[in-house]
């Protein structure tokens, strides 16, 4: 369950995000992401999405995960504010955002034809065009991830994010041989939907093409506005148990899936929460464990074999590591700070770090190649200007 302090931090953040879009919406537009189109020939239709750049974008030549956001027009200026809040804090990493909106929500998250109510009454006008599912995660993955990985630096490392009918697509997703996805975050999800279709899918599935990837679920339990009909929510919520419980009965890790309980939210409310919860658990394990104790060989191979390989050890970390070695041992150290200016070519401390640790095994030469690099790419690194006029003197 979600204590109280972060809840109240969760809508700190949403009211210092509103607070913040107001003042700029009274001298010019507040903008923080762009409309763009493309037409689809899989759905045969043109669809509209928004894509969000990290604020470094523009700055570095890095690649960046991607987060696929579903409802769009709904969910977009809320979880933005949310994944940057947590970004500044350093609890994930930046990512680009993709928000797709709706044309036809029940038609692209559903996996089937079914023309029932969640509360078992006739559906016939509201579900007719049910199950198109499959064809939309088509038109994600074979036409407009191509296009973003075309037009932006990506990563290999992207998450899925739905809720409701949306998170039900996230769950088939997962459960998807074919999906490029490597976390999912399912909140509050139809899992009900076709007598728990999902569970049969689940049944289905081979483990060996899920094992990698992670899952978040959330449930909520407020039902003060459905008093009639609580027990129907209640099948809604065994549907998230019954999945978690049969993932774990199939062998698959906890450490990869989780799932939250929060009695205190209901469907519209549990959104945000269960956005915040989710991508702490998703990038649970970014920074190495004992990273400060771990051989330089140990770090490479931890990163290249979790989250998909696409993070290179964090350069802070290497950093702190190299200067810890230049006390003790001074090769150890120039092999840390070699391994930073190879991960971050556009990194003006990584070379000023290099080109201290030449300095000191008295290669002279080098180190004011590294020095002269890092003022290039920092015309205002005083240190690099003062050790390139010092050993040019020396």
């Amino acid at each position: 369950m979600l204590n109280k302090n972060n809840i109240t931090m969760v809508l700190i953040t949403l009211l210092m995000f509103l607070q913040y879009n107001t003042i700029a919406q009274s001298t010019k537009p507040y903008v923080i992401g762009e409309y763009h189109k493309i037409s689809s020939k899989l759905l045969n239709e043109e669809r509209t999405y928004i894509v969000e750049l990290p604020k470094s974008y523009n700055a570095t030549n890095k690649s960046y995960p991607l987060l696929v956001l579903l409802d769009g027009e709904v969910n977009y200026h809320s979880h933005s504010g949310i994944i940057n809040h947590m970004t500044q804090g350093r609890q994930i990493p930046e990512m680009i955002i993709l928000a797709i909106n709706n044309v036809d929500r029940v038609r692209d998250y559903t996996p089937t034809k079914y023309l029932t109510n969640l509360n078992g009454s006739s559906a016939i006008e509201n579900h007719k065009t049910s199950g198109g599912s499959s064809q939309f995660l088509r038109f994600i993955e074979e036409e407009l991830i191509p296009t973003i990985e075309k037009n932006y630096r990506t990563n290999s490392f992207k998450t899925l994010v739905g809720i409701s009918h949306g998170g039900l697509l996230v769950g088939s997703a997962f459960l998807s041989k074919q999906t490029s996805f490597n976390a999912f975050i399912s909140m509050d999800p139809s899992f009900w939907w076709d007598h728990q279709y999902i569970i049969k899918q689940l049944d289905k599935t081979n483990l060996n093409q899920i094992e990698d990837k992670r899952f978040y679920l959330s449930t909520a339990d407020k039902f003060e506005n459905f008093k009639r009909i609580p027990h129907v929510f209640m099948a809604n919520i065994n549907s998230h148990e019954l999945f978690n419980t049969q993932l774990k009965n199939k062998g698959f890790s906890p450490s990869k899936v989780k799932l939250d309980y929060f009695r205190e939210e209901n469907h519209w409310t549990v959104a945000l929460v269960s956005l915040y919860n989710g991508l702490q658990f998703i990038y649970k394990g970014l920074v190495m464990r004992d990273i400060r104790k771990s051989s330089l060989g140990e770090i490479v191979t931890y990163y290249k074999t979790n989250f998909n390989g696409a993070f290179p050890p964090p350069e802070r970390e290497i950093n702190a590591i190299g200067y810890n070695y230049l006390k003790s041992d001074l090769n150890k150290a120039l092999l840390f700070f070699k391994t930073n200016v190879t991960n971050y070519p556009t990194s003006f401390n990584a070379f000023d770090s290099l080109g201290e640790v030449y300095m000191l095994l008295e290669d002279k030469q080098k180190a004011i190649e590294n020095y002269e690099q890092s003022f290039r790419l920092n015309p205002k690194n005083n240190n690099a200007r003062k050790m390139i006029a010092k050993l040019k003197k020396s």
